[in-house]
């Protein structure tokens, strides 16, 4: 299968999921790359320092092709997970988690980071992340955005064929990046995601809006488990009041 052809079928899941679930943004396709010569034409490069959520934003918003590497990365804790610095003295981690009041204690500062997801130091440069439904890109891991009642959906998909419940693990910051992204690529698991601090505080992800990892090897099984379950969809539909009801009347 040529690479436009496996494209093409990239871009049929992300329209069969805007079919489905009719999200506010476009679900988007995101893949690890070694270095800058694997992005593809047209992406777009930071004119300065991103967040890799913000990164996220962009693209699900503008519907642009943006590329990130570890020379882009404005935030030490992705720049750190992605192997793509080390911090000179890691302790610097620890104490902020302690200053920004996330943990007690540096035992549970270390318990912290230890639980968050990492990739191995250089292995991969940068990151390009594109909407699903025209990717430039054949991904790693498929992110949607949306309200409770979407990722209901989504969760039902993944339930549809074993009928085993799915199970996720928060911690209140490192959402998009690493709770959603990483910990789908690592895993191969699915992912639902409560965004973070940062996601909210630097890409501006809205209060109603939950994040779901999709690992693109499970991203047909998803949407013929969303087809499968015939009796729900989205919009959900509610019951009219017939006749409507005027007081006095």
């Amino acid at each position: 299968m040529s690479v436009d052809t496996k494209l093409e079928s990239w871009r049929n899941i992300g329209k069969s999921l805007e079919e489905l679930l009719r999200p506010h943004t476009y679900p988007l396709a995101v893949k690890l790359v070694k270095n800058t010569s694997e992005f593809p034409e047209g992406t777009r490069r930071p004119e300065q320092k991103i967040a890799v959520c913000q990164a996220f934003t962009i693209s699900r918003r503008y519907g642009w092709t943006m590329g990130v590497t570890g020379e882009d990365s404005g935030c030490p804790g992705a720049s750190l997970k992605f192997g793509w610095g080390k911090i000179a003295d890691e302790a610097l981690m620890l104490q902020f988690y302690l200053g920004a009041g996330y943990v007690s204690s540096e035992a549970a500062a270390k318990t912290l980071d230890n639980h968050l997801e990492s990739l191995e130091p250089g292995k991969y440069g940068g990151v390009v992340i594109s909407p699903l439904a025209r990717t430039r890109i054949i991904p790693d891991v498929i992110l949607v955005y949306g309200n409770s009642a979407q990722i209901m959906r989504l969760i039902q998909g993944t339930v549809y064929k074993e009928g085993k419940a799915l199970t996720s693990e928060f911690a209140g910051l490192a959402g998009s990046c690493n709770g959603g992204f990483l910990r789908a690529f690592n895993t191969g698991e699915y992912q639902v995601v409560i965004p973070g601090t940062g996601d909210r505080a630097f890409a501006l992800t809205s209060d109603d809006e939950i994040l779901f990892a999709i690992p693109a090897a499970k991203a047909e099984e998803i949407i013929s488990g969303m087809r499968g379950q015939r009796v729900v969809k989205y919009p959900i539909p509610i019951p009219l009041r017939m006749p409507p009801a005027f007081p006095g009347l």
